[in-house]
């Protein structure tokens, strides 16, 4: 097991976490682990090449992986300065309540705050989710302003 120590188990969490879990902060995640990984939770299919492209521009990506099988996912891009974002976060549904996303984005904070000192993080919630992200001091915008986004769509 890989930890950074920062680590400490929800005590609302159902279930222990695996014992056989390895964290991985390396980017070389292969595409075809991400692509199972998302279908498991309804996300649509991305290309495997485009995904190691992401994946190799992303600042920091976290991995966590129980006897080989990739169960929990993140990855922040930014300008290594001012600011990131938080894409992809992910959770296998059988390791989900475990504590396992919280792992991720601890990890994930953590690499952010040591490597790049970067003073804003933002990230897009999915309804409902905001109370998870709130845990780790992440805020809805006091002024309401939303995320806003363009979309190139072929056709």
């Amino acid at each position: 097991m890989v930890l950074s120590g920062i680590w400490r188990k929800n005590e609302n969490s159902r279930d222990p976490l695996p014992p056989n879990l390895i964290v991985s902060h390396d980017k070389a995640v292969p595409p075809n682990s991400v692509q199972e990984l998302c279908a498991s939770v309804g996300w649509s299919r991305r290309e495997p090449d485009l995904i190691v492209k992401a994946l190799a521009n992303s600042l920091a990506v976290v991995s966590i992986w129980v006897d080989g099988e990739l169960i929990g996912f993140a990855r922040a891009t930014g300008d290594k300065v001012f600011n990131a974002t938080i894409w992809d976060m992910v959770v296998r549904p059988d390791f989900q309540r475990m504590g396992v996303g919280r792992l991720v984005m601890a990890e994930l904070l953590k690499e952010l705050d040591e490597e790049y000192g970067i003073p804003l993080v933002t990230l897009y919630a999915d309804p409902g989710t905001d109370g998870f992200y709130k845990r780790f001091g992440f805020l809805c915008d006091p002024s309401g302003v939303r995320g806003m986004f363009r979309e190139k769509l072929d056709y």
